[in-house]
């Protein structure tokens, strides 16, 4: 059983405070109670003290219970918490745990604009018996935990999505993370774990193992960010853009452990129809669009209320010219919830390190409006988590992965217009040398929601790499590779940089297929001092080739069936 390491997953930082906030719940499995069974008097179960065990027919936590099954628990003496003997189910339904009503009955309300963990730690006895993760079941949830929050209006459901250690692992332990919200009576309604097996398992002889549900708030105040004021200390003369932390940008509430809330502050209950609105200002105001960037480093946790976008301040003097605001990741754990984040008016999120948790099926970033997902230099970003969580492009939005930058999409993508009232349109990114585009086997791309269903991922592949081998083949269909068309003459499609050179020699070559390219060096003498075979895909191709060691003047040569080049090239000494 492999147990839960809080350092990898959201609220990392929170450890220390973990159920010695205001608010606090724990369960542990080491109580029962025995009473008849619901469908059979006759019978009697065991249950974990406080909870039901039962299976539904239709996959969901709140559906028709199957009443053929009378699902027992029992200690097992190793651990001294509850064990299933998994042959007392049906493989084919889910297998649920869900708190009484009692459960609740002395709980508080939830604090008001806090953060909170909620953890499972269980496992199953054998691999063979491990349950199916991810979102592709009923209520888009495989096995995890539902939250139910009771607040105006209908119950908000928050997830928390068991995660894949490994595939020899038996572990099932998850830490999922959300915030509260700005208004009062907010209260725990409904904790259910649910447990979805293949349909087929043999699960005769083998055991799930639950130990214990916990749910609490942060010990110390999150800080709360419902504005972003920035002056001349904050502007970076490299970039000429302003800088700020989101610990400075803190407008109330404590930062101890470096946990904070991007804060909902609208009168309205939030809802699609009522977003809020954290806006980024300079003072003094500038008539120019200015870039200010919200930034979380490493050890920092940012969690998003929900309906809270980021937007920029008018610039001096226009009603509608507005300052640039991105949210930037520069190493810590930025937690998304069941709605979209939305970012629009050209503003971007930037990945330069750190994570994004996806706690739900539909936890999403949503692009509109000339916005880009940026994916730094160098930087890697995996996006989703077993087919949890969507990233949503509309109508002039991007994917912007800057070089030697990875964008792993491990969720849903999803394109569309967003805007019914506009023609169809399509999506544009480009693949520069060495960004790679991922799509895991748990990925999925869909179009369904655009104009006719006519949108395409256009990518422009100008020296990156295109994984998209573990799509489905008509997920694969909604992308169109675009490659530069070489030039007639040989010359124009190969370039070499720096030129003179010391240490780091560029080639670039723009082929029109598959083909091998020879590279030769020739010193003043005539003498070969080096040569290599190079092999060339469509499209734009970078390399790093070996150089001779020797500082000296040379003569390149780059040949392939389409033509030869050959060029005078200097390195220096270091």
């Amino acid at each position: 059983m492999r147990k839960i390491n809080f350092f990898l997953l959201c609220c990392f930082s929170t450890l220390a405070g973990f159920g010695q906030g205001n608010f606090s719940y724990g369960s542990y499995f080491f109580q029962y109670e025995q009473l008849p069974c619901p469908f059979d008097s006759a019978k009697t179960v065991q249950y974990p003290q406080g909870w039901y065990v039962y299976q539904t027919t239709d996959g969901a936590w709140d559906g028709p219970v199957d009443s053929t099954r009378c699902i027992s628990v029992e200690p097992y003496s190793i651990t001294g918490y509850t064990r299933l003997d998994l042959a007392q189910i049906n493989p084919a339904e889910p297998l649920f745990f869900r708190a009484k009503p009692s459960e609740f009955s002395d709980l508080p309300d939830l604090p008001l604009n806090q953060l909170f963990n909620a953890i499972v730690n269980s496992f199953v006895s054998e691999v063979s018996a491990k349950p199916v993760l991810g979102t592709g079941c009923v209520q888009d949830l495989c096995t995890g935990i539902y939250i139910g929050i009771a607040v105006p209006g209908p119950m908000r459901i928050q997830t928390g999505v068991a995660p894949d250690w490994g595939a020899s692992s038996t572990g099932l332990d998850l830490i999922t993370c959300f915030p509260s919200e700005y208004f009062n009576g907010q209260q725990l309604d409904e904790l259910i774990l649910k447990y979805t097996f293949p349909a087929n398992a043999d699960l005769a002889g083998k055991y799930l193992h639950v130990q214990s549900v916990e749910l609490a708030d942060v010990f110390w105040p999150a800080g709360l960010v419902s504005e972003i004021n920035v002056d001349a200390s904050h502007y970076n003369t490299s970039t000429g853009e302003y800088d700020i932390n989101v610990a400075d940008a803190v407008t109330n509430g404590g930062f101890f452990f470096d946990n904070f809330i991007l804060q909902y502050t609208a009168p309205t209950f939030p809802s699609v129809q009522d977003p809020s609105y954290v806006i980024g200002s300079i003072n003094p105001n500038s008539t120019e669009q200015e870039v200010i960037n919200l930034v979380v480093d490493p050890f920092q946790v940012l969690e998003i209320q929900p309906f809270t976008y980021l937007a920029g301040a008018l610039a001096a003097g226009s009603d509608t010219l507005r300052h640039q605001v991105n949210l930037v990741n520069n190493g810590g754990d930025i937690c998304l919830n069941f709605v979209d984040f939305v970012v629009s008016d050209g503003d971007e999120f930037r990945h330069g390190g750190g994570s994004l948790y996806m706690n739900s099926a539909f936890s999403c970033m949503q692009f509109r409006d000339e916005s880009a997902l940026r994916v730094l230099e160098g930087a890697t970003l995996h996006y989703g988590n077993n087919g949890t969580g969507m990233l949503a492009l509309c109508a002039g939005s991007t994917i912007a992965l800057e070089r030697n930058a990875t964008l792993i999409v491990d969720g849903i993508l999803n394109m569309s217009e967003c805007n019914d009232l506009i023609a169809p349109q399509q999506l544009y990114m480009d693949l520069p040398p060495g960004s790679k585009l991922v799509f895991t086997e748990n990925a999925r791309l869909t179009n369904r929601f655009s104009q006719g269903q006519h949108m395409q991922l256009n990518v422009r592949m100008l020296g990156g790499t295109l994984d998209d081998g573990a799509l489905a083949a008509e997920d694969r269909e909604l992308i169109r590779r675009i490659y530069p068309e070489p030039s007639p003459q040989f010359a124009d499609n190969v370039s070499f940089s720096p030129n003179p050179f010391a240490e780091v020699f560029v080639v670039q070559y723009l082929a029109g297929k598959t083909e091998t390219v020879t590279l030769r060096w020739t010193d003043i003498s005539g003498r070969i001092a080096g040569q290599q075979t190079l092999h060339a895909v469509r499209g734009l191709n970078e390399w790093l080739p070996l150089a001779p060691e020797a500082a000296g003047v040379y003569l390149l040569s780059v040949e392939s069936e389409a033509g030869k080049l050959t060029k005078k090239v200097v390195k220096v000494g270091r």
